[in-house]
């Protein structure tokens, strides 16, 4: 593959991207057992003329680089992040955000990206500078990755402190937060801030957000998983 080629794996994620970017696709690699629920990724490549091949699950293995390919590999452009810098117009008319401070294991970005799409908030704020979504992540979001857009921040706590000064509440889910008693759905226009499990929250971070908050549990262990305590929150926080 060149550079400018990326893989798309997954039956959902392989099928989401046939029905929003079609014309991303290069070729598709897929395994027989899967000719009959594909075939609106068939319809899309050959709209494209882009070739479509069955093949053995070995020759999937080496072209995704995971065995967890569910018989159908796709060959196509990355999927974009986008600059948080002309995307602003976009966050200042969302009402719901999710940022993510630190978090780098593709699969809890996917299982947020999917809870997400479920919950229908408006976008994904990461502060890496990565220009493309992990394969992996997209697999994972079972499609979601596809109509939630992922914005990347250099510098994550200025672009919370634009967010406040939009009328966004920002909350940092923090397990030495306060505990949780607002009702979320009131608010407006949230943005929910997320660390990683390792490190958690940043300081600087956890400091520009308008409050910290944690969720109420038993405390038989230390914290919940970062992508189930997303899930929670944004379950919550549904208008």
């Amino acid at each position: 593959m060149s550079r400018s080629e990326s893989v798309v794996y997954g039956i959902h994620a392989a099928l989401a991207l046939a029905k929003h970017r079609p014309k991303a696709i290069h070729r598709v690699h897929f395994l027989p057992e899967n000719k009959k629920v594909l075939g609106p990724l068939f319809k899309a490549t050959a709209a494209q003329k882009r070739p479509y091949r069955q093949g053995e699950a070995n020759d999937l293995d080496k072209i995704s680089g995971t065995v967890h390919h569910e018989g159908v590999v796709v060959v196509a452009d990355p999927l974009p992040t986008y600059p948080v810098g002309p995307r602003r117009t976009f966050l200042n008319e969302s009402k719901r955000i999710i940022a993510l401070d630190g978090v780098t294991n593709p699969h809890n970005v996917g299982a947020i990206i999917r809870s997400m799409a479920w919950f229908g908030c408006d976008a994904l704020l990461v502060n890496n500078g990565h220009p493309s979504v992990n394969p992996a992540a997209v697999r994972i979001s079972q499609g979601g990755a596809e109509t939630v857009p992922c914005i990347r921040t250099p510098k994550l706590m200025e672009t919370i402190g634009w967010l406040r000064e939009h009328n966004f509440t920002v909350l940092a889910a923090d397990q030495n937060g306060k505990k949780l008693t607002q009702d979320l759905r009131q608010i407006e226009r949230l943005c929910l801030v997320l660390g990683s499990e390792t490190r958690g929250l940043s300081q600087a971070v956890a400091r520009a957000c308008t409050q910290r908050i944690s969720i109420p549990g038993t405390g038989a262990v230390e914290s919940l998983n970062v992508s189930v305590a997303a899930s929670v929150l944004m379950a919550l926080s549904q208008p």
